[in-house]
């Protein structure tokens, strides 16, 4: 029969197994329900805003072709103060920087907080264009707006000869150059036995060649003016006299040996430099020209973008001295032992008022973006940027100082930036208010500009943040571009638009590196309030690791 107290174990041990492992499932004694513990949540990569600030206090310059006003592609600035190379200029990212060249004929950088500077010399060159300069005032605090109109050689008088033989830095043969042109004549005279030098005043050795530019001071509206290629700063020492340009020359000179070209900048004895100034010309007391007038003759050095008066090798003043009339115009001579920009002048009493504008019309408003005041005369060529239908175009100690005499008058155009001309005075007196009928000949709307970026190195690649302080320029094809203010965080501000045109947007990150990412904007048509966005895709975005989804 077996074993009783056997079989009642076995069924002991199951009940008390079956009640032990009931309990593990069951509520404790106050009815609280334990809940397992959940796994780790990890963590997830969450993008940081790493886009700089707004810019704020910059100098915006536009370099334009006189003729066409389209924009100068690939021009240079360097920047100089008092005739040595800036060392208060950095680019919009803080880096210092002694130049700046474009592909579009737009500029921007700022100058040092502790620079305490008036004024910034701009030399401004480009291949196939006359070499000019601009003097900038730094009054004020906000952004500073430069328009800078540069020449082409075709436009004015050019004479070149090249690949001149040398031997121990002389030419081989005397050497005359004259620009032949009528009305706008110049030439120099270079012996064989004058040695030429580099700015060390060493001889220089290979070929030469050797150009003279000139221009007609009533040129015409095809040509080149005298006053628009004489670099600017003629004026920028003056207080109660202007120097008033009487004719223009320039002589380039260069040296090529193998690879290697040199500018030939001294001569080791003086050379001859004539220019012609026609019958026609008035002297600033209103007499004819004569023969045995003199004029003193100003130099511009490029090295340096500085004018000084002329002189020779005993630091005596050098003068030109016009001689007899040749058919309809007076060969006016001088002598140098360098090359550069030489311009004969008189000296005239200055304005001392303040030189003001205003635009008049029925409901003058005038595009956030600006208009460009253009200064014309036989004497002057200058450029400015308004923003408002009335204003100061040069303070009473600033007018002399922009070549404005007390009798100085003008023709003063009003064109914004694509060219389309809003209206104009003709002999308008400067020394004082300068008053110009205008009327808006097209259609001007504004549109936002919203730039953002995602960050596909995260795990939030479909955020998007805004891209602040960026360089946002615009422009209709051809034309030097404008630059878009920031309003608010990633928007920018597209002013001046000319309705139905069709515009190109660029960006240039500021501060910040966007690695691979396209910047390609696509073309859009101005539009009303219309806008305007486009997303930076990024790759390389800052982050932060942060538990849980990040949300």
């Amino acid at each position: 029969m077996g074993n009783k107290n056997f079989k009642l174990t076995k069924l002991a041990l199951a009940l008390g197994l079956t009640v032990s492992l009931a309990g593990c499932f069951s509520d404790n004694d106050n009815d609280v329900t334990v809940t397992p513990p959940d796994p780790d949540p990890g963590t997830v990569k969450v993008p940081t805003p790493d886009t700089p600030a707004a810019l704020s206090s910059y100098v915006s310059v536009t370099v334009t072709d006189s003729a066409s006003g389209d924009s100068v592609d690939n021009a240079t600035i360097s920047f100089f103060e008092a005739g040595e190379a800036s060392t208060n200029v950095t680019d919009l990212a803080g880096a210092d920087i002694t130049s700046q060249t474009s592909a579009d004929g737009s500029f921007a950088f700022k100058i040092k907080e502790d620079a305490n500077l008036e004024t910034i010399t701009l030399a401004i060159t480009a291949e196939n264009y006359l070499a000019n300069a601009s003097v900038v005032s730094l009054a004020g605090d906000g952004t500073v707006n430069v328009a800078v109109n540069l020449v082409s050689a075709a436009q004015a008088s050019v004479k070149t000869e090249e690949n001149l033989e040398t031997a121990e830095g002389k030419l081989t043969t005397d050497l005359t150059v004259d620009t032949n042109a009528d009305g706008a004549g110049a030439s120099l005279v270079i012996p064989a036995t004058v040695e030429l030098q580099d700015s060390a005043g060493e001889a220089i050795s290979g070929t030469v060649n050797v150009e003279v530019v000139t221009a007609e001071l009533d040129a015409a509206d095809t040509a080149a003016s005298a006053a628009s290629i004489i670099p600017g700063g003629l004026n920028s020492a003056s207080a109660d006299e202007v120097l008033l340009p009487a004719a223009v020359v320039t002589v380039n000179i260069t040296a090529t040996q193998g690879d290697t070209t040199t500018a030939v900048k001294q001569l080791s004895e003086a050379i001859t430099v004539t220019t012609d100034i026609p019958d026609t010309y008035r002297t600033a007391e209103d007499n004819e020209l004569a023969q045995g007038n003199t004029f003193d003759v100003y130099t511009y050095d490029e090295t340096k973008a500085q004018w000084t008066k002329l002189q020779d090798s005993a630091n005596n003043d050098t003068v030109a001295t016009v001689g007899e009339k040749v058919g309809t115009n007076f060969p006016t001579s001088f002598q140098t032992d360098h090359f550069s920009s030489f311009v004969p002048v008189e000296r005239v009493a200055a304005c001392t008022e303040a030189v003001t504008f205003t635009l008049s019309g029925t409901n003058v408003s005038v595009p956030a973006a600006g208009l460009f005041l253009q200064i014309r005369s036989n004497r002057l060529a200058l450029n400015e940027v308004i923003t408002t239908d009335s204003g100061t175009l040069y303070a009473a100690d600033q007018a002399a100082k922009n070549g404005i005499t007390v009798n100085s008058s003008a023709n003063v155009n009003v064109v914004d930036a694509n060219g389309n001309v809003w209206g104009s005075e003709t002999n308008a007196n400067l020394c004082g208010n300068v008053t110009i009928p205008v009327t808006s000949p097209v259609t001007y709307v504004n549109q936002d500009f919203s730039l953002t970026y995602t960050c596909s190195n995260t795990d939030q690649a479909d955020t998007q943040l805004d891209f602040t302080g960026a360089l946002v320029r615009y422009n209709q094809a051809g034309k030097a571009p404008l630059i878009a203010a920031e309003t608010s965080n990633g928007t920018y501000a597209l002013t001046g638009l000319v309705s139905g045109a069709t515009y190109e947007v660029s960006v240039i990150p500021v501060g910040v590196d966007v690695g691979d990412a396209s910047l390609t904007v696509p073309t859009f048509v101005a539009a009303d309030g219309e806008a305007v966005s486009f997303n930076v895709g990024r790759s390389n975005c800052q982050f932060e690791e942060v538990s849980g989804s990040g949300s």
